[in-house]
């Protein structure tokens, strides 16, 4: 099924874009690589037949390509020709198209009937917009003769019978429900039952998946049905390492009023993503059954374990519900889910290095020196600040699976001073191991913990805090013991190659606040202690 409002949306786009670029030519680059297709499937009779797909990217150059000699390409500016010889055999074939911009792909499924007419509607579904308006979908390849039959009459929504297409103008629907009605579509003797959609203003929102690469296309598509509104676009800053893009979009919601997508253009993987409400009524609208049978009618499941936490496999992502009753806001977090490729071996035992070192105060840096002396291990690094304290020493170790070890200090200046018994302590340490497979697994750029792995972490009694995009953070109740765990290559550590690194510290306050505030200080903390990555 084409909806014809992606020209809509594509023209909203780069208008959007435009206009930004007008008023902000001096600060704002639009040059990180995006593409996306106004349709990812296609469907042909068995005649030769010709569509034409829009290619929204900022790629200066794009090329296409299908395995399949039956399927022509040809590029034209911001489309793409697509043309399919007749089929003559019996049965149906299918192929794909790649479109390529070097970072950004998108592919195109491509089938074609061994029969003369085709009637085709994605789920043998129709949604129509919250704010009405004109919605056109393809329904008849061939332009044979075809009839519609409406259910019953319906006073919000007009249907014109085009040749090729049917035309529904909608009246924006300002009821809280959904409504909907049936639609015959008789052609060849053969009925066709559709199922026609409008949402209503509901008083909750969710987010959609926008997909691995990021769907610019998905994301637009997704919030013009439900009545979303783009309001508000920060673009990333290549000069100032900054290479995140936000969409924020308005929605029909009176309390959670708006969404935000952010968007890692280097790594092409959303890394926030989240709806918040800023009133003592969303609070109190979450705690409600109301709020329980939306989210399950919707396809999420709540998590026996962990109340605040939600599960879709459909859609392959999970929602934290984190209240701060502080300020009387509540904020749905939305992250992608992705399944693992294969099982991973893992360590027997859960072991987290020398804890009698950490956060001692009387252990300080000549214990530390003198542990890994014991150990064995070289001095490969150290840090020293201005005032000319040292802020970390780094150790190669001679275990072939636990490589290195790095230690952070309190100290008395800098943008953190420590209290006077606790400098020249321990304050946080990292474990990196030369086999990253123990514990995280590779998706992209980004590496996750294995179900393996997080076992073993759970059944020691951590609790998994959140992911800011690079460290998955676990902590335990029962000591505020705080692990972030990440993946990456350090140029002092494995030769260069991939480790599997876990920070160790002792938060005292990892469980108060908020999920947001949580991951933040966490994050906060990490950044400033981080050094040779």
């Amino acid at each position: 099924m084409r909806i014809s409002y992606y020209k809509m949306l594509h023209l909203a786009v780069v208008c959007f874009f435009a206009a930004m670029t007008t008023g902000c030519s001096e600060t704002v680059d639009f040059h990180q690589p995006q593409l996306s297709v106004s349709e990812k499937e296609i469907t042909f009779t068995n005649q030769m037949g010709e569509k034409v797909i829009a290619v929204n990217t900022n790629c200066k150059d794009w090329i296409v390509s299908s395995p399949q000699p039956w399927v022509h390409l040809t590029q034209n500016d911001h489309e793409l020709n697509v043309k399919v010889d007749a089929n003559n055999g019996s049965g149906e074939r299918s192929t794909y198209i790649l479109v390529d911009g070097g970072l950004a792909v998108e592919k195109i499924t491509v089938r074609q009937s061994a029969s003369d007419q085709i009637l085709k509607i994605q789920d043998n579904e129709i949604i129509l917009p919250q704010n009405g308006g004109v919605t056109m979908v393809d329904i008849n390849e061939d332009g044979a003769e075809y009839e519609i039959k409406p259910d019953a009459e319906n006073v919000w929504v007009k249907i014109v019978k085009k040749k090729r297409a049917l035309k529904f103008i909608s009246e924006a629907n300002y009821g809280a429900k959904e409504r909907s009605f049936k639609l015959s579509i008789v052609q060849g003797g053969k009925n066709t039952d559709v199922t026609v959609k409008q949402p209503g203003v509901s008083t909750f929102v969710l987010a959609c998946n926008p997909g691995t690469p990021f769907s610019l296309f998905k994301m637009m598509d997704f919030e013009y049905r439900r009545g979303g509104m783009l309001t508000e676009y920060g673009a990333p800053d290549p000069t100032m390492d900054l290479y995140e893009e936000t969409y924020i979009f308005r929605t029909p919601s009176p309390l959670f009023q708006e969404v935000f997508y952010v968007h890692d253009t280097q790594n092409f993987m959303p890394t926030r993503i989240f709806t918040r409400s800023l009133v003592k009524e969303g609070v109190d609208a979450v705690r409600t059954p109301e709020f329980q049978e939306y989210v399950k009618a919707n396809g999420y499941e709540r998590d026996a374990k962990d109340p605040n936490h939600y599960v879709n496999q459909t859609e392959l992502m999970t929602m934290d519900v984190d209240i701060l009753e502080s300020n009387n806001s509540v904020v749905l977090f939305f992250n992608q889910m992705h399944i693992q490729d294969r099982d991973y071996e893992t360590f027997e035992s859960l072991e987290l290095g020398p804890l009698h070192l950490l956060d001692k105060t009387d252990k300080k840096i000549e214990d530390v020196e003198a542990y890994e002396k014991s150990q064995n291990s070289e001095e490969i690094g150290r840090q020293i600040s201005k005032s000319r304290e040292i802020e970390a020493l780094a150790f190669k170790t001679t275990d072939p699976v636990l490589v290195g070890r790095t230690y952070f200090f309190y100290m008395r200046g800098g943008e953190f001073p420590a209290p006077a018994d606790k400098v020249r302590s321990v304050e946080q340490y990292s474990l990196s191991f030369s086999n990253p497979n123990l514990g995280i697994w590779q998706h992209g750029r980004e590496w996750f913990v294995t179900k393996e792995f997080n076992q073993l972490l759970t059944s020691n009694d951590f609790e998994f805090i959140g992911y800011n995009g690079m460290h998955h953070v676990y902590a335990r109740r029962s000591d505020n013991l705080t692990l972030a765990i990440s993946g990456g290559k350090f140029a002092d550590m494995n030769g260069g190659q991939p480790v599997m690194q876990i920070s160790v510290l002792y938060k005292k306050d990892i469980f108060a606040g908020s999920k947001e505030r949580r991951m933040s200080m966490v994050k906060s903390v990490l950044k400033r202690m981080s050094v040779g990555r």
